[in-house]
């Protein structure tokens, strides 16, 4: 089945929500950029560095700081990987403040509800070491893939049956993976698409074999702001507190 319609479900999504909307303020960081919008929700992005850096600067007319919510999501599907980062955190910002998505979330570390078997196979798609670190000894072997699909050795289609349960990196939604990634995933029971990239909304995701939402709420907008300034990344938003992070069951 093919899932490129995942990036304009996105975007469609999250229109309605953000019309009279105006971002207060962004930041691309180094790691990830920020967007919070006015009375709003506060989104991130993993921030696409190597290709912010090669592509080209954006003309002046194109500015985001209080422009219209609506506008800058329309972004995330332009071929400029700023926009397109700038507006996956400005629909994240959005999502995050519809609180009828989160109603039926679960707070904390996923696999204090997914209990896992120690002969089980895992896979990972991006290398989230404190998490490698925690499930390795957990379960039989956890096979990781750090690059695109096809650009690795190892075929998703020989380990598949193995394969009890699947992480994916929302960083895939930065870059426009995600749908190639899932068409190699269907068979598997359980797929997690993880990290503070998450859009925190399930019913974009219901006709997809992801199953788990595992992203973040925001605490701290402030402190995540000076953060996001200085470099940081994940681990330090963590470690901080501004950021907790939230599960949601995507329901099929």
């Amino acid at each position: 089945m093919a899932y490129i319609d995942i990036y304009k479900n996105l975007v469609e999504a999250s229109l309605s929500l953000a019309r009279a909307k105006r971002l207060k303020r962004v930041c691309v960081g180094i790691y990830y950029t920020m967007v919070e919008i006015e009375r709003g929700g506060v989104g991130l992005a993993y921030t696409l560095l190597p290709e912010v850096k090669k592509c080209c600067e954006l003309r002046n007319e194109i500015n985001f700081w209080k422009s219209s919510a609506d506008v800058v999501v329309k972004g995330y599907l332009s071929g400029n990987p700023l926009e397109t980062i700038i507006g996956l955190a400005t629909i994240n910002a959005v999502f995050n403040h519809k609180k009828d998505f989160l109603k039926d979330a679960i707070l904390g570390d996923i696999f204090s509800e997914i209990k896992l078997n120690s002969k089980e196979e895992i896979l990972m798609i991006g290398y989230f070491e404190p998490l490698f670190k925690k499930l390795e000894g957990r379960v039989e072997k956890i096979w990781v893939i750090d690059k695109p699909i096809e650009e690795t050795n190892l075929k998703i289609s020989d380990i598949s049956d193995k394969i009890k349960l699947a992480i994916i990196t929302a960083s895939t939604l930065a870059n426009k993976t995600l749908h190639s990634v899932l068409e190699n995933l269907e068979n598997i029971p359980e797929i997690l698409l993880m990290g503070p990239t998450t859009p925190l909304n399930p019913e974009v995701f219901r006709f997809t074999p992801v199953t788990w939402l595992c992203g973040s709420i925001v605490k701290d907008s402030e402190l995540l702001f000076k953060m996001v300034c200085e470099g940081k990344g994940a681990t330090s938003f963590f470690k901080s507190g501004v950021l907790e992070k939230i599960n949601l069951r995507v329901k099929k």
